[in-house]
């Protein structure tokens, strides 16, 4: 919500980081994750977290996310 809303990027980062903790399989959180770092401009981790979206979305059989972490890495 904060990241989408454009509110408060570091309120977004802590949520999504507590997000992560709490269910550390769910690769679209760490999609989320990614883009909130990007957004902040924290390069390297927002690669590191996109490839570990990307390692857990293969193991998830859900290649659009797979897709959209390579995507957001040819970005940065």
């Amino acid at each position: 919500y904060y990241f989408e809303t454009g509110r408060d990027i570091k309120k977004a980062l802590e949520w999504a980081n507590k997000a992560t903790e709490a269910n550390p399989t769910a690769y679209w959180v760490f999609h989320l994750k990614a883009k909130i770092q990007a957004k902040t401009g924290d390069k390297v981790g927002a690669k590191a977290t996109a490839l570990k979206s990307i390692e857990l979305a293969k193991a998830g059989k859900n290649d659009d996310y797979v897709a959209l972490n390579q995507k957001l890495i040819d970005s940065l």
